[in-house]
């Protein structure tokens, strides 16, 4: 029995997760141009972190703009959002 309650829970989860995902995808519909929402889901399966945190910023950006945004700039706040989360590594070596 507490298996099957495990597994409906983690089915529960997983369509709230696809029902959010849906808002998503419906909201970039509005705030973004055609071309624009196009390369935004090419991202989602690319880089899904980069993904929900550049749909935050565009959210902000369209409420700022009263406007769609284009895909020039869609760019621009992935850009902005990848120099923001993305960590610069570097290697050193040591000579003995």
């Amino acid at each position: 029995m507490e298996g099957e309650e495990g597994l409906e829970e983690a089915r529960k989860k997983r369509m709230e997760a696809r029902r959010a995902e849906e808002q998503i995808k419906t909201s970039l519909r509005v705030a973004l141009e055609d071309s624009a929402y196009d390369r935004m889901m090419n991202v989602s399966h690319a880089n899904r972190e980069l993904f929900v945190n550049a749909a935050r910023h565009v959210f902000a950006v369209y409420k700022r703009a009263g406007r769609k945004l284009t895909e020039s700039e869609l760019l621009a706040v992935l850009r902005a959002v990848k120099g923001q989360t993305e960590t610069e590594t570097t290697i050193t070596f040591h000579k003995k």
